[in-house]
C-alpha cells in the first residue's frame, strides 16, 4: 500500500502529506524548504502579519508584537523544527536538541512577557529595576533573563526600523 500521511508530532497538526524526496532531503540534512513554506502558510495569520508589517514600517515594534512572533515560532515547531527544514542546519539542530534550549527559552520568554502589564509591553523603556524584580517574581525567572529579553527586543526593533525605512526592504514589499 502507498504511504499517504506521515506523523511529525504527537498531535493531529503533526500529520503531513508523505513526499519521499522531501523526507530523503531531511534525512540527508539537505532540508525541506517546500514543507517549511507550506507549514508557514498554514499557521501564519495573513491579517495579523500585515498589521505587524505596517507597524514595522512605522518603527513601532513592541513586546506584544514580539510575543506574537514567538507564538508563531512555536506553531511552526520552534527553532529546532524550523532548522530541521532548512538546508545545512542538521549540526546546529543537534546541538540545540542536546541543550534543550528551544522550548524552554521560548516558554520563559512568553512567561516574562505575560507577567508584564499592558503599559510595560507597549513601552518597554519604562522597565526599571523594581518593575523587573516584580516581573521576575511573577514569571519565575531572574532579572538577567528579563534584561536579555529586553536587549533582544531592542535589537529586533532597531532592525525593524532599518528595514522599514524609505530605502528598506519593507517599503519595497508593500
Amino acid at each position: 500500500k502507498p504511504i499517504k500521511l506521515m506523523g511529525t508530532g504527537e498531535k493531529l497538526d503533526g500529520l503531513e502529506d508523505f513526499h519521499p524526496q522531501r523526507i530523503a532531503g531531511r534525512i540527508l540534512g539537505m532540508g525541506d524548504v517546500v514543507s517549511l513554506v507550506e507549514k508557514a502558510a498554514q499557521t501564519i495569520d495573513a491579517e495579523k502579519a500585515k498589521r505587524i508589517a505596517e507597524r514595522m514600517k512605522k518603527g513601532a515594534f513592541d513586546l506584544e508584537d514580539l510575543a506574537d512572533q514567538l507564538r508563531q515560532l512555536q506553531k511552526l515547531g520552534g527553532m529546532s523544527g524550523m532548522m530541521g527544514l532548512l538546508p545545512g542546519m542538521g549540526k546546529i539542530k543537534k546541538q540545540l536538541e542536546g541543550a534543550d534550549l528551544d522550548n524552554s527559552v521560548l516558554k520563559r520568554q512568553m512567561a516574562i512577557i505575560g507577567s508584564m502589564t499592558v503599559f510595560e509591553k507597549r513601552n518597554p523603556k519604562v522597565m526599571n529595576a523594581s518593575r523587573k524584580k516584580r516581573v521576575a517574581a511573577g514569571s519565575g525567572t531572574k532579572v538577567e533573563e528579563i534584561n536579555r529579553l529586553l536587549k533582544m527586543h531592542i535589537q529586533m526593533a532597531d532592525m525593524m526600523k532599518k528595514m522599514g525605512g524609505n530605502r528598506g526592504l519593507m517599503s519595497r514589499m508593500f
